[in-house]
C-alpha cells in the first residue's frame, strides 16, 4: 500500500488528484507497481517524491509476546 506525501494529478487514473494522506491507488483503480515505485522516487522536475510505501495493516502480522512459563509447573526448589 502507498500513502500520498505530496499532492499530484495521476495521468494514469483519468487525471485523479491525490491529496496528501490519501491512499494510492484510489478505490476502483488498479495498482501498477512499477508506476507506484517510480512515484516513491524524487521526481527530476519537481524535486519531490509523491508516494511513500507503507505496510498494509490487513497484511501486518502482530508480534506475539514470548510465551511465559506455566504457573502450574512444579519447581524443583
Amino acid at each position: 500500500m502507498y500513502k500520498v506525501i505530496n499532492r499530484f494529478q495521476e495521468k494514469n487514473h483519468d487525471g485523479h488528484v491525490y491529496e496528501v494522506g490519501d491512499n494510492y491507488p484510489v478505490d476502483g483503480k488498479k495498482l501498477v507497481k512499477a508506476r507506484a515505485e517510480s512515484l516513491t522516487e524524487i521526481h527530476e522536475e519537481y524535486g519531490v517524491a509523491f508516494l511513500k510505501a507503507v505496510e498494509d495493516p490487513k497484511k501486518a502480522t502482530a508480534k506475539q509476546a514470548p510465551k511465559e512459563p506455566s504457573t502450574d509447573e512444579k519447581s524443583d526448589a
